[in-house]
């Protein structure tokens, strides 16, 4: 009896898948996928799009040449200072950079930083100052040839008197 009673178990259950298949007519029903959860996207940093970290400001990096030379510190060449002063001078910078040949030791007063560069055995005829001052982050560029030429990136920088004495004739 208990044979019979699990036999008959077993024949209800394959009979009624079997029939559950054959008349299911579209057996390509597609199975439920499970919604994925949202994700919070990841915080995107400006940063992360630039191509090179920012610079410090040209102050900060200026306050640490007084009393150095300018070739010591390849000052014509930092790019944070050469792109303005191509800016400043354009075609000009070319001959400032040729002609820079002797320097004096980086000055800082009040603030100003001063360098000055002049063309070997010419220095009287022809000679280059270079003001910043670091607190408004202006350049001033004097270029002594027969007469001065003036190049102010935001207009003219006000001078210690010890360096307005070296634009004097």
């Amino acid at each position: 009896m208990k044979n019979s009673l699990l036999i008959a178990v077993c024949l209800f259950a394959v009979m009624g898948c079997k029939y559950l298949n054959t008349n299911n007519t579209n057996t390509n029903v597609p199975k439920p996928t499970p919604t994925a959860e949202p994700k919070p996207s990841p915080t995107v940093n400006k940063r992360d799009f630039d191509e090179k970290p920012a610079a410090p400001p040209l102050s900060s990096t200026l306050k640490k040449f007084n009393g150095k030379y300018p070739y010591e510190v390849n000052l014509l060449d930092r790019p944070e200072l050469k792109d303005r002063l191509k800016k400043l001078l354009g075609p000009d910078f070319a001959a400032m950079k040729a002609n820079w040949n002797v320097e004096s030791q980086i000055e800082i007063e009040n603030g100003i930083f001063m360098a000055s560069g002049c063309e070997q055995h010419n220095c009287g005829d022809n000679r280059y100052l270079m003001f910043v001052d670091l607190e408004k982050d202006n350049i001033n560029v004097f270029h002594l040839e027969n007469g001065t030429q003036t190049y102010a990136e935001h207009g003219k920088i006000a001078l210690p008197k010890k360096f307005e004495d070296e634009l004097a004739p």
